[in-house]
């Protein structure tokens, strides 16, 4: 019962996930950095949901990272 609550969750992050991408479906570049010797460093265009979706995962793992790196100290 436990893997079908689990099973359920995840299902429903990444339908959640997909509709946010699909709502924000409005491609964005990214400007990495000031201007260089005339020159941008930035990413492609990406939609922006799936740059909001991504960034949201980056943060989930680096907290769980973070959690996991800090409970070997103990």
């Amino acid at each position: 019962m436990k893997m079908f609550i689990y099973f359920s969750l995840l299902l429903l992050l990444l339908l959640a996930s997909g509709y946010v991408v699909h709502l924000n479906n409005t491609p964005v570049e990214l400007v990495l950095t000031p201007e260089f010797n005339g020159e941008y460093y930035r990413i492609p265009p990406i939609p922006l949901g799936l740059l909001v979706v991504g960034a949201l995962f980056l943060g989930f793992l680096f907290g769980y990272l973070i959690a996991w790196l800090t409970s070997f100290k103990r």
